[in-house]
């Protein structure tokens, strides 16, 4: 009989290692801190819409999950840019509508994840909020009591009581950065006859500078909506004190989005404001008994939208790990560890990058003709070219190989864009020898191919 397994978090990626581990017979305990949440009524004001893209596809499929799933979600072409007199203007995300996003509810997400769990054998054990945790005895300290572990894998979120204790260890690192912006659910209501009020089709943004409202729909009609704003200074959440201010904000920087959010003021005050920040750690295991998977290891701001998508790909290489050493964990975990740390220090980075992109330069002119490029490239040559955003999300490329080309494609990007002032006017055979040149050997010697 295998070793059982105790994993701290019945989140999106706790609930899914879960699936994971009893599909390979694991005995597997999870603790959850809330109480079920398929039971009685949701928490709301909290809950980020997420995106499904091709590395938590690539993961669902594996454990026959993403048909379950996709039937949840709606598809997502392209960001729909509103300026601040309403002007709407799409960017498609991909070379074709076939590449797309996949918006979904988190919670919606994770009851799914969790009832498959349970029916594999999982158990699972709410009302379970951890305390402390001992990685040389395997000890956890949760309110309701103490258990002590042979394994435990810490999928308890950016607080991770199990990172803590893993961190205290000699030599460990912790790295904890807070972004300095905050974020507030708001809800689009379906229009009066069901369907979307704007285009279901795309991400709504509502970029101005160190502010930014985002809106992602749902399949009931709705929009999840996400205000994100500094914590401190001028146009701030600390500057949002009444519902006078929070209307006279909202008129001056979104004035469109004010007739679809009619109880606009209700919900800024009474959903709470939520963190933002980024985790970095090492090591993320201790000898063969303790690994640390999803936001407990690598928590990212969520301007990617790879948060989950990272996670789940965790649980893809820790299983193919299992594979390969045929279940030794002395072997796995520091394979695993090797592995998915600099990948996850890539969409890291790469994560506060697109943050500054969504809220800064989406609007600008010199942004919009890099974009209108990278998209007639990506359509004349696309086995050769495809832009760092695609790599990111349509393929399983590692994220630290994305991150390397994507700063090859800035520095061609800028020779380009001072050549022309009309993506339709660049020489497409000089482009092509630029790339062949500069991109195509980086990514030969990493062994990518950009066929998918």
């Amino acid at each position: 009989m295998k070793a059982p397994v105790a994993i701290v978090g019945g989140g999106l990626v706790g609930s899914l290692l879960a699936l994971s581990l009893r599909r390979r017979d694991y005995p597997v305990t999870l603790y959850e801190a809330r109480p079920d949440p398929r039971v009685g009524a949701a928490a709301g004001g909290r809950s980020i819409n997420l995106i499904v893209t091709e590395r938590g596809i690539h993961a669902l499929k594996r454990l026959e999950l993403w048909d379950d799933v996709a039937a949840i979600t709606v598809a997502v072409t392209g960001r729909m840019m509103h300026d601040l007199v309403g002007e709407q203007v799409f960017q498609p995300y991909g070379k074709d509508d076939s590449e797309c996003n996949y918006s979904v509810s988190r919670g919606k997400l994770n009851n799914l994840l969790l009832t498959e769990a349970e029916a594999a054998g999982a158990e699972i054990r709410f009302d379970h909020r951890l305390l402390g945790f001992d990685a040389a005895t395997g000890r956890l300290n949760f309110e309701s009591g103490e258990v002590v572990a042979e394994r435990v894998v810490g999928a308890d979120g950016a607080a991770s009581k199990v990172r803590a204790g893993l961190m205290g260890r000699s030599g460990a690192v912790e790295d904890i950065q807070m972004l300095g912006h905050g974020y507030k659910e708001l809800e689009f209501p379906a229009a009066g006859d069901g369907k979307h009020a704007m285009d279901g089709r795309a991400l709504h943004i509502w970029p101005r500078g160190e502010i930014m409202l985002m809106g992602l729909p749902n399949p009931d009609g709705s929009f999840t909506g996400t205000l994100y704003l500094p914590d401190e200074g001028t146009s701030s959440f600390a500057q949002l004190t009444d519902e006078s201010a929070v209307s006279a904000f909202f008129k001056r920087e979104f004035v469109d989005a004010v007739p679809l959010l009619p109880d606009l003021t209700r919900e800024f005050f009474e959903n709470p404001t939520g963190e933002l920040g980024t985790v970095r750690c090492s090591p993320w295991h201790f000898e063969d008994r303790v690994a640390l998977i999803g936001d407990a290891a690598h928590a990212v701001v969520p301007f990617f939208g790879q948060g989950m998508n990272c996670g789940f790909e965790d649980c893809t290489v820790l299983g193919e790990l299992l594979d390969r050493h045929d279940d030794d964990w002395a072997r796995v975990l520091p394979a695993y560890d090797a592995e998915r740390k600099p990948n996850a220090d890539a969409i890291a980075a790469m994560a506060i990058d697109n943050f500054v992109e969504m809220r800064e330069r989406v609007g600008d002119p010199a942004f919009l003709l890099r974009k209108r490029i990278e998209h007639r490239l990506e359509q004349a040559f696309p086995s050769e070219y495809r832009s760092r955003y695609s790599m990111v999300v349509y393929s399983r490329i590692p994220y630290a190989v994305c991150q390397g080309a994507g700063q090859i494609q800035s520095r061609l990007l800028d020779a380009w864009t001072q050549e022309v002032d009309d993506a339709d006017t660049l020489d497409l055979a000089a482009a092509r020898r630029d790339v062949r040149y500069n991109l195509t050997p980086f990514l030969e010697h990493h062994g990518v191919s950009l066929d998918y």
